[in-house]
């Protein structure tokens, strides 16, 4: 288990510094929050587009984030020559290459971490109907949207002043800083209503449902107006997303990233296409073989399933959750038997 955590932590170090890493990480959570910006259609659900637009982006770029890694940490090490020094201690292979998928999953976690909190900060800036007894309409919230642009500036600021005056990575700051300043957006955002009325301020006033509902008034000081339902869905895709990453581990062991990278994508359109590409086939049909072969990604994509007002049960996310496992069993028990024979020096 040392040998694990050890190999494990230098592969999620050495992915965070990459610059391709906290680029894509940048460019997902930036694009999340500028989706109410340019948002013209509800799609029949207030905050439903800039939802659903996060979650997409969690998925595609947490995607290819994943395979790169993987990619980059054990096909790249092969050719360099580090993974020969690694199995020289001696390491076995199959530990080496279950470490690296670990590796990789730290990096998808963090990163599906602050792409959620992006998600939900987006989802409230959203515009939503506000029934209140001094205001009726749609309503934005421009503070939490200006204060998480604000976080991504801060953070790219930090790492450029960590790098000059400390010489710490660059791109280990920003990665951590996008993630600590989404965060601390999310849980500042519930000391004010979409109004700009800070609750410490106003109390039970600043209330948008109950006060206006005619309900029994109380103290307010702290109300956090998200969606909590969100994060189920956001957690299912994190499965998936560790599908992906075991699958490019197997397929580094043989493949250059590249090639990962493109069969990945085709697994990705395969797996969500599956019900309209291999329904009534066969099991001894080429399409019934494929689908018994790739893993059916609609499992992790229930984005439906939380709309007007849906939930995902947390039986269903449990059942998901053991799918995954098997999942990313089988692929790392291929890339177990292909790596064993790989000549590595």
């Amino acid at each position: 288990m040392r040998a694990v955590w050890a190999i494990a932590r230098t592969t999620f170090i050495e992915a965070i510094q990459q610059p391709v890493a906290f680029l894509m990480y940048l460019f997902s959570v930036a694009l999340t929050l500028l989706v109410p910006v340019f948002q013209f259609h509800r799609f029949s659900e207030d905050g439903r587009l800039a939802r659903d637009s996060g979650l997409s982006c969690m998925l595609v770029f947490g995607m290819a984030l994943a395979v790169c890694t993987a990619g980059r940490s054990v096909s790249k090490e092969i050719a360099d020559g580090t993974a020969a020094s690694v199995l020289g201690k001696p390491v076995p292979r199959p530990v080496f290459v279950c470490s690296k998928w670990l590796g990789c999953a730290l990096v998808t976690a963090m990163f599906c971490l602050g792409q959620l909190a992006a998600l939900m900060i987006a989802e409230r800036a959203s515009a939503h109907y506000v029934l209140r007894e001094d205001f009726n309409g749609y309503a934005t919230d421009p503070i939490s949207l200006i204060l998480a642009l604000g976080g991504l500036a801060l953070a790219l600021l930090a790492g450029a002043a960590r790098h000059f005056f400390g010489r710490h990575r660059f791109g280990a700051s920003v990665f951590f800083g996008v993630l600590y300043s989404q965060v601390a957006v999310l849980l500042f955002s519930g000391f004010y209503n979409r109004l700009g009325q800070f609750y410490p301020v106003h109390g039970e006033a600043a209330c948008c449902e109950h006060h206006a509902a005619g309900e029994a008034a109380h103290a307010l000081f702290y109300h956090p107006e998200l969606n909590l339902r969100v994060i189920p869905a956001a957690l299912l895709v994190f499965f998936g997303l560790l599908v992906f990453a075991a699958l490019g581990t197997a397929l580094s062991t043989r493949m250059r990233t590249g090639t990962v990278l493109a069969v990945c994508a085709g697994v990705l359109f395969t797996g969500l296409a599956g019900d309209t590409l291999f329904n009534g086939s066969s099991l001894l049909s080429f399409r019934g073989a494929v689908s018994g072969v790739l893993p059916d990604l609609q499992n992790f994509w229930l984005c439906d399933a939380i709309a007007h007002g849906g939930r995902i049960s947390p039986g269903y996310v449990w059942l998901a959750g053991g799918y995954a496992l098997t999942v990313c069993t089988v692929f790392l028990l291929a890339g177990c038997m292909a790596f064993q024979n790989r000549d590595v020096g």
